[in-house]
């Protein structure tokens, strides 16, 4: 379905190539000090569509823009409908040279530090069943139009729920889940691939592997070189140090309970202040963003006074 929106409340610009509607990963200049990256913008329905076609146009995943946009319909959004772009991330802590993958917020990010770029696409990843796994690994090499070999544990689980007998191999084509690109890792079977399907970014869907929109793995492929690094996570909450504040962004399924997302703030927290940060937290925005997983970085605190004048300063 053709879009028809308008930009209102611009925050800043990001990707023009995001903003405009073409499909391609959000390219953000970046240097390795910084941590939040990226802006936040707002559509104006114009006439009714879904949050799938509002993802594919914009590149977002289903799952991000359903968290952003509580009280907005995702399958019939109203005419006038103010809806939120996340387009403004906490960056995971971790690797900044090469690819990282954060489950908990359906996201991936290839850092490009010698070049001061970083580019960031929606996945969708495993089902519960099968679940994408915690890795460090690499790609080893990239395939066009590859075929899927199906592993036995999914054959047979086919056979056993819908009696229905997968081929041992399946060529390219549209039965394919693997779409028409795809990266092999350097860990068991494991992939980073396009699709056969237009839905299921942003949602558990794959049996382990990560899946990208078609246009988003195409241009990786030229861009990503073989033995890149890739380390998979799964971090719920994120923090980060900007502007004298303390921000938290959020991400959770519904099977996470907010005492468990509280006892990762609290790990983050411990981790952020052993490195010398000293922060003032408002609990009560603390729990505001642990209750609405709403996955937008919101300010939760404030560097103690002497130390927010040191950084200012540049001292």
């Amino acid at each position: 379905m053709k879009l028809k929106a308008a930009l209102i409340g611009l925050v800043g610009a990001v990707s023009i190539q995001a903003l405009s509607g073409s499909a391609g990963a959000l390219e953000l200049t970046w240097n390795p000090k910084q941590d939040i990256v990226g802006r936040e913008h707002r559509l104006v329905a114009k006439k009714e569509y879904t949050f799938v076609d509002l993802g594919e146009q914009y590149n977002f995943g289903f799952n991000e823009l359903v968290s952003a946009n509580p009280g907005v319909d995702a399958w019939l959004p109203a005419e006038g409908d103010q809806i939120v772009i996340p387009g403004r991330f906490i960056l995971p802590p971790g690797l900044r040279n090469g690819i990282l993958i954060n489950l908990a917020e359906y996201r991936l990010y290839y850092f490009q530090p010698d070049k001061k770029r970083l580019y960031t696409v929606p996945i969708g990843i495993g089902t519960v069943d099968f679940p994408t796994p915690i890795m460090d690994t690499k790609i080893v090499t990239r395939m066009k139009n590859p075929t899927w070999y199906p592993p036995e544990s999914i054959r047979q689980r086919q056979l056993d729920e819908y009696g229905e007998q997968l081929p041992r191999a399946v060529p390219a084509g549209p039965d394919n889940p693997l779409g028409a690109y795809a990266f092999k890792l350097d860990a068991d079977s494991y992939l980073i691939h396009g699709t056969n399907k237009g839905v299921g970014i942003g949602m558990r869907v794959s049996h382990g592997c990560i899946r990208l929109y078609n246009w988003d793995i195409k241009q990786m492929m030229s861009m990503v070189p073989d033995n890149t690094p890739v380390k998979v996570i799964n971090q719920s909450v994120k923090l980060a140090v900007d502007g004298g504040k303390l921000w938290m962004e959020v991400h959770a399924e519904a099977d996470v309970t907010e005492q468990q997302l509280r006892e990762e703030y609290a790990y983050q927290l411990l981790k952020l202040q052993s490195t010398g940060v000293s922060v003032m937290v408002d609990e009560e925005k603390v729990t505001k963003a642990l209750a609405e997983l709403t996955g937008l970085p919101s300010p939760v605190g404030e560097l103690q006074p002497s130390l927010a004048a040191s950084m200012s300063s540049g001292s």
